[in-house]
């Protein structure tokens, strides 16, 4: 497949990119994820010793503070590292894609200078979602206790109580389809960000009018990218869980087994993790291509690179 044959993609088209370009350059994004994968394997272990020794005994207060602390620090830590990697991952995948050369080396050099705008994206991504799920539970909360004092005032009970169940069903499984469409509308926002070299909020915005009209792709895109992560972390773990559900019978597990099991669910999401940003960074062009004829932008820059036309990814 050649990297730089920019068109339309179908759904089925874009997911077969998405594999063949994670197969293509397998070890360049197993080697970006791999930094933020090793750092979890401490904290895999004490929290898996926390949890081995609450089999045989009660955790003192003290140990669970310093539990609380540990936990702390290191999901701080994980996430500067793993911000560090989503957006080493994110140039990999363009210049992969585009027919340039990529390293883990330059991949990281190059989002140095822009990780405090990721980490504000991500921090602004995040407040708006809570928002969002906030304001939904406020209103199934209310539609909830409205239908629950309408049942009380019916006499059939056995059909008032199907009502209610079914509206508290479609309620919960509407906040959760507008939880996820409010959610698409940042899938690309990364990307527009460290490719376009915009703000916070201009990448927001702009990743709101990229995804509009196109979430249904997004959605199945992502969808089989975390099934596939997960599906394959799940893999590699498996052997481990069981081994480890035998020995929590006899009390504190071995070490061995604690080191071996977060080892591998390292490893395990340091080779599957990079398939879900892949997809987004392929969702990104593949919008740019169709509202925008990214492919003739970027045809014409390539011919004239002294003169990159208007909204090209510069080859920073």
């Amino acid at each position: 497949m050649p990297s730089t044959d920019l068109r339309p993609l179908r759904l089925g088209q874009l997911l077969d990119r998405t594999f063949t370009l994670y197969r293509h350059n397998f070890w360049l994004f197993v080697g970006i994820m791999a930094i933020p994968s090793a750092f979890s394997i401490p904290f895999n272990i004490e929290f898996l010793s926390m949890r081995s020794s609450a089999v045989v005994g009660r955790p003192t207060p003290i140990a669970v503070g310093g539990t609380f602390l540990f936990a702390f620090a290191f999901l701080g830590l994980f996430w500067i590292l793993y911000s560090l990697a989503i957006g080493a991952t994110t140039y990999a995948v363009s210049d992969a894609y585009l027919g340039r050369q990529a390293t883990v080396r330059e991949s990281y050099r190059k989002v140095r200078t822009k990780f405090w705008r990721i980490v504000g994206l991500v921090l602004n991504v995040a407040l708006r979602m809570i928002g969002v799920l906030v304001v939904g539970s406020i209103a199934v909360g209310i539609v909830i206790a409205l239908s629950a004092a309408a049942v009380r005032g019916q006499a059939g009970g056995s059909i008032a109580r199907i009502i209610f169940a079914s509206i508290l069903v479609l309620a919960y499984l509407g906040l959760m389809a507008l939880f996820a469409a409010w959610s698409l509308r940042y899938a690309v926002s990364i990307s527009a960000l460290l490719l376009e070299d915009l703000g916070v909020l201009a990448a927001v915005r702009r990743s709101i009018q990229l995804t509009r009209g196109r979430k249904w792709q997004i959605f199945v895109a992502v969808l089989l990218s975390l099934i596939v992560g997960y599906a394959g972390v799940l893999v590699f773990q498996a052997p481990f869980l069981i081994a480890m559900s035998l020995s929590k019978q006899g009390g504190y597990l071995p070490k061995w087994e604690l080191f071996a099991s977060s080892s591998i669910g390292a490893l395990g999401g340091a080779i599957t993790m990079p398939l879900l940003m892949i997809a987004l960074v392929l969702c990104y062009y593949d919008s740019r291509v169709r509202k925008e004829a990214f492919d003739l932008q970027f045809m014409m820059s390539s011919l004239d690179p002294r003169v990159p036309s208007r909204g090209t990814v510069s080859p920073v």
